[in-house]
């Protein structure tokens, strides 16, 4: 009976230690920042991606109209996320490409200087915590 009462003791500990931990992570993180280097003749576009739909199908998208104040804030659940930016120059809806890249402004966040196109990973962060400061520098 005592043994019973112990591993009852147990595991409401662990199970109180669970709950705990599983409070203190925020099940919604929001991140935020300023896109900066656009003109403002044109609409930027700024997304944020998880890994399955990579430079695919963003999970949310936010537009700023020429002119506008190019801030930005997403909230997405903790875990692991990218940010992209571009400045739609030709109004087509979509980042031009070229031989050797981007034809139109654009960035990362965090920013990705590689030479070949950025996998997931090369440009991911794992937010767990509220982030206001996830600015993007177009180039």
């Amino acid at each position: 009976m005592i043994r019973y009462a112990l591993a009852a003791v147990a595991v409401g500990l662990s199970l109180f230690g669970f709950i705990s931990h599983a409070a203190q992570q925020p099940a919604q993180v929001t991140v935020s920042g300023m896109v900066t280097g656009a003109s403002g003749r044109h609409t930027v576009h700024i997304a944020i991606w998880d890994a399955t739909g990579f430079l695919r199908k963003p999970v949310q998208e936010s537009f700023v109209a020429a002119g506008g104040v190019s801030k930005y804030a997403f909230t997405v659940p903790a875990g692991q996320w990218a940010i992209s930016a571009y400045e739609d120059r030709n109004e087509n809806g979509a980042l031009d490409l070229g031989m050797f890249g981007p034809k139109e402004p654009s960035g990362f966040w965090p920013p990705y200087h590689g030479r070949h196109r950025p996998h997931f990973a090369d440009v991911a962060r794992t937010l767990d915590r509220d982030t206001p400061d996830a600015d993007i520098v177009l180039r």
